[in-house]
């Protein structure tokens, strides 16, 4: 009897985060174009109607994800749960969850009509048609991630957001802010069918990946492990958008336009550590599966590099976007938008500290202990919305960008707590970047051409 074949080895780390850091930055740019486009032809008022339906989508994309991406990705990247069966059971969720999610943002926008900013009820239906197809689409690439098919994950999103920049642009100066938001829901229509047409047949080719399930009843154990870092990924949402909502209440859309290109322009900071963070989650829960000392070395040199690195990519981040907003808000978005850039500024470090608490929380889900992430967010939720309720109310945008700052600290300091009683490491030493990682962005290049010419070669042998 022959052996088993030995896995295959797994890709490199920075491959991964490299094409994840460069779908998101296509995603951030895209999006911002639509951003700009929607402002420079709808005005404040316009653009707060297209970023409260985009919150809401994503809002209810959170809330009904049921931590199946999550789960999904732990489940098959430790090789207990095939991809195909994975992928079936996924898309049934995406099926009803999806359903029951618009349901639910249909009726908030009839018990609540004034914190959706004069969103229409037929525009409110348009925006939430969308989910089913989002929640698709979002769970495959979680697949294509859990097998270190780099490029499945990484493409989807890119294509949505291209898709999305260009109809909302025609459609917004055609019908307004309707048309954006049915831009926006068609980029995801579209998204969802690719998808399903290609990423699929790749993920689960017979004989493929993890192609044996080993895991009994592997979709409630799957939603077991995620529902806690659902609970906290839906809670911290929360934290983050429901400012959006309650400003147009309170102050009405147009403060909510010139609000929501400040957190844009803010949120460019969160691209490359997110895109670090999401690789990191599956390469860590692989390594903790292992048991031999070398894994825990391995373990612990990644989860040090990647600590060393996010802080790094957040100080240079930063004092980018410092520059960037005072000089660039008001020729992209015009003289009406001048109040974001005080806003943007408040922002900024808060959102540089969450930017370091993302590859903290990924690290400690990575450990198979999620319920820290929603220790954070239980904790954090009431103090935010206290916040929102206070400041907001009296200070209009400025005080959503000062409960927002104060929210992102907070959710660090708790990050760091528990990253230490998780990993045993003192923090302090992790991130504080040594020469190494300087080196390290030397080598990068090189890497890259690498990768580019074996993805050549690939393709012509095949």
């Amino acid at each position: 009897m022959s052996p088993d074949p030995e896995p295959p080895p797994a890709r490199p780390l920075t491959g991964g985060a490299v094409m994840s850091a460069t779908s998101r930055v296509t995603v951030a740019v895209t999006g911002a174009a639509a951003t700009i486009l929607v402002a420079r032809l709808l005005g404040p008022e316009g653009a707060g109607g297209y970023a409260i339906a985009q919150t809401l989508i994503l809002l209810l994309t959170v809330a009904t994800t049921l931590g199946v991406e999550h789960g999904v990705t732990y489940f098959v990247s430790s090789g207990r749960w095939a991809v195909a069966d994975a992928y079936r059971s996924a898309q049934r969720v995406a099926l009803v969850s999806g359903m029951v999610g618009a349901a639910l943002g249909l009726g908030a926008r009839l018990l609540v009509p004034s914190a959706f900013g004069g969103l229409s009820v037929a525009t409110t239906a348009v925006a939430v048609a969308a989910l089913p197809f989002a929640l698709s689409w979002l769970y495959a690439t979680y697949l294509a991630l859990a097998t270190d098919r780099y490029e499945a994950y990484a493409l989807p999103p890119a294509l949505q957001s291209i898709a999305a920049m260009c109809a909302v642009g025609v459609l917004a100066a055609l019908f307004g802010v309707p048309g954006a938001v049915a831009g926006f829901v068609a980029a995801h229509v579209l998204t969802a069918l690719v998808v399903a047409v290609t990423v699929r047949r790749r993920l689960t080719a017979p004989g493929g990946p993890h192609a044996t399930t080993t895991e009994e009843r592997p979709l409630r154990r799957a939603v077991a492990f995620g529902i806690k870092g659902y609970l906290a990924n839906a809670l911290q949402f929360l934290n983050y958008r429901i400012d959006v909502f309650v400003l147009a209440g309170v102050a009405g859309t147009a403060a909510v336009g010139q609000y929501s290109v400040a957190v844009a322009a803010t949120g460019v900071m969160w691209l490359l550590p997110q895109a670090l963070s999401e690789v990191l989650f599956p390469r860590v829960a692989a390594l903790r599966a292992r048991t031999d000392a070398e894994g825990e070395a391995t373990r612990a040199f990644v989860e040090t590099k990647s600590l060393r690195h996010t802080v790094l990519i957040v100080v240079a981040s930063t004092l980018v976007l410092a520059a960037a907003i005072e000089l660039l808000v008001v020729p992209i978005y015009g003289s009406e938008f001048r109040p974001a850039i005080e806003l943007g500024l408040i922002l900024l470090p808060g959102v540089a500290l969450i930017g370091i608490a993302g590859t903290l929380s990924a690290t400690i889900v990575g450990h198979g202990k999620p319920g820290y992430s929603l220790a954070i967010a239980v904790i954090t939720t009431p103090i935010t919305i206290a916040l929102y309720a206070i400041l907001i109310p009296a200070y209009d945008a400025t005080g959503a960008a000062v409960a927002s700052s104060i929210s992102y600290a907070l959710s660090f300091v708790l990050a760091s707590i528990f990253y230490r009683r998780v990993t045993g490491a003192a923090l302090l030493p992790r991130l504080l970047p040594t020469r190494s990682e300087l080196a390290d962005y030397r080598g990068l290049a090189p890497a890259i051409l690498a990768w580019g010419r074996g993805v050549r070669a690939r393709r012509v042998g095949g």
